[in-house]
């Protein structure tokens, strides 16, 4: 599993690649046993964070070289298992997408019904490899794709991947957890205060790779310059609240450093679950056409 989980690194290769820039500033790269970085601008940066307590970063993240699509993926299935299935999921993904040439192929018709094929079609492929491999059944992964094209943002999601958008200074959280506490909590029979405690807390309802009902939600909203978008796991949003967020998004600073400082904040208050943020900040320019 371990020779698969390095292969497909490679494939991929996000976090190795020299990438060309795609704003006012070169392209930065960083890579460490703990810590991965990807920032292509000024107005665009991923990170993912191993955290304090785990060995092996189920999360994953890719940016397409455009810097127009972006995924953020969040494995399950335990160490080698969860860290494969996101990335089967997020190469799955990039490749329906067909992300390396620019993301062509969504900014046209129809980009929400493109998001969901690409999504349902990474759904099938970790299904199949996971019933192919003894040692995978029961692997999965919630995962959020972020397309900008022109001046709309579409969001394509399962599980607790969020997107949050900041805009005219107010924070909200544009995507619904695919999880039973969200279901309470959206039901009224759960506060919001209520949930870190929960018995079912972390317990998804859909994921990719998870065997059952498969219906991944779309969000489209409309950005105007300047507005923020972080796109983030569970081990970012459980342990920074709304204000905490909304506070560094707020800040002044490049998107490598307000992604950096989310991370590191999310790393001190609990750092328990790996980490994973994209953070965006809209142009008016901005646009996944060719």
């Amino acid at each position: 599993m371990r020779t698969v989980v390095q292969s497909i690194r490679r494939s991929l290769s996000w976090a190795n690649r020299t990438r060309p820039s795609v704003g006012a500033l070169e392209a930065i790269s960083e890579q460490s046993p703990k810590r991965k970085l990807l920032a292509p601008s000024e107005w665009l940066c991923a990170i993912t964070d191993v955290g304090t307590s785990r060995s092996t970063n189920e999360d994953a993240f890719y940016v397409s070289p455009d810097g127009r699509l972006w995924l953020v993926a969040d494995g399950m299935g335990g160490q080698a298992a969860g860290e494969l299935a996101s990335l089967l999921t997020i190469e799955a993904i990039a490749e329906s997408l067909r992300a390396d040439v620019g993301f062509r192929d969504v900014s046209g018709d129809q980009p929400d019904s493109r998001l969901v094929s690409a999504l349902e079609f990474a759904h099938t492929r970790v299904l199949r490899y996971a019933s192919q491999h003894e040692e995978c059944r029961g692997m999965g992964c919630a995962v959020a794709a972020g397309c900008v094209s022109g001046n709309s943002l579409h969001i394509c999601h399962s599980g607790d991947v969020r997107c949050y958008v900041l805009s005219g200074g107010l924070l909200e959280c544009v995507t619904m957890d695919h999880s039973v506490v969200g279901r309470l909590v959206r039901s009224g029979l759960l506060r919001s205060a209520e949930t870190q405690d929960h018995p079912d807390q972390g317990r998804l309802e859909q994921a990719v790779g998870v065997p059952g009902r498969f219906k991944p939600a779309v969000t489209t909203r409309q950005l105007v310059t300047s507005d923020r978008v972080l796109l983030c796991s569970d081990g970012l949003w459980e342990a920074l609240s709304d204000e905490d967020i909304a506070g560094v998004l707020l800040s002044d600073g490049s998107m490598r450093q307000l992604a950096t400082v989310l991370v590191d904040r999310a790393t001190v208050l609990a750092g328990e679950d790996n980490i994973t943020a994209v953070v965006y900040e809209h142009r008016v320019s901005a646009s996944c056409d060719p």
